[in-house]
């Protein structure tokens, strides 16, 4: 671990604005490298903004959905997007009320040191104030440093998605 790992940060957690839109691709732009690298089969390069400013706008402005960010003397140095799900048409499922981690990123310089709870746990809150039952998150079988993130917070395995190329 090195000893910036170990450096004490200065964060604030709070919701993105239009503004941030820069930083925000920035930040998009890892993780996507992130799944192309891993699932190429899945993922490929595409032309810049790695999201639109339009779609950023949509998600601010929307009461079911947002985006909040991780800020330091940097500046924005992470991101959640949070999405409320449509409830289950199907007669045998129980009511819920679900929030979607969408995507949660912390810029590669900046991880282990925590940003990635504190946005967690303002995601969490986010969508306690929201009234929802509960906040899910898929992540790619790839990814075992993410499973280990999400499951030290108290995530726990749902469904299993198996997948069979035709």
């Amino acid at each position: 671990m090195s000893d910036r790992a170990q450096e004490p940060l200065a964060v604030r957690v709070r919701p993105a604005s239009v503004g941030d839109c820069e930083a925000l691709c920035g930040l998009f732009d890892q993780l996507d490298e992130l799944h192309r690298q891993a699932r190429p089969d899945m993922f490929q390069p595409f032309p810049p903004p790695a999201r639109s400013r339009e779609q950023i706008a949509r998600w601010l402005a929307q009461p079911d959905s947002t985006v909040l960010v991780a800020e330091s003397e940097a500046g924005v140095i992470g991101l959640v997007v949070l999405l409320t799900r449509t409830p289950s048409a199907f007669a045998g499922a129980v009511p819920r009320k679900v929030i979607e981690v969408d995507n949660l990123v912390v810029h590669a310089d900046w991880r282990s040191r925590k940003v990635g709870r504190r946005l967690l746990a303002a995601a969490v809150e986010w969508s306690r104030q929201r009234r929802a039952t509960h906040v899910e998150v898929a992540v790619h079988a790839f990814n075992s440093d993410a499973q280990r993130f999400y499951g030290s917070f108290g995530f726990a395995p749902s469904i299993n998605r198996l997948v069979l190329a035709a």
